[in-house]
């Protein structure tokens, strides 16, 4: 837990935001997935979010999450390669990246030369 705190916080000096740092705001649920998806739920009905993401690969708690976050309010925006979670994501969420759209809005936000090189290269491969 320590290394996460001290990741965190280090981010936030990065940022020039050290005024903002909560130690009480970090927390491991746990590995379980149906025990994860629980706690986040519980947390999002807590804290009544503004805007929640979820980024990356999905399973069976998707939908659990997605739904959660919508009975908040919440603006949801979901980002998965997982083509089983996308029907979930895409009906509870208001806006959803969709396989390749999750990498290329990184590189995109980024503007990391060497991504954008590599999305317009794998885009010419398609054409």
């Amino acid at each position: 837990m320590s290394a996460a705190q001290e990741t965190v916080k280090e981010a936030y000096l990065d940022a020039g935001r050290p005024d903002a740092y909560n130690a009480d705001k970090i927390s491991y649920l746990t590995d379980d997935q149906f025990g994860y998806a629980a706690g986040v739920d519980g947390m999002m009905l807590r804290e009544k979010p503004g805007a929640i993401f979820y980024m990356g690969a999905f399973y069976a708690e998707s939908l659990i999450l997605a739904e959660t976050g919508h009975s908040t309010g919440a603006i949801q925006i979901a980002g998965t390669a997982m083509p089983s979670q996308l029907p979930f994501f895409v009906t509870a969420c208001d806006y959803t990246l969709i396989g390749e759209e999750l990498f290329a809005a990184s590189a995109y936000l980024s503007r990391e030369p060497l991504l954008l090189g590599s999305l317009k290269g794998q885009d010419m491969g398609k054409a």
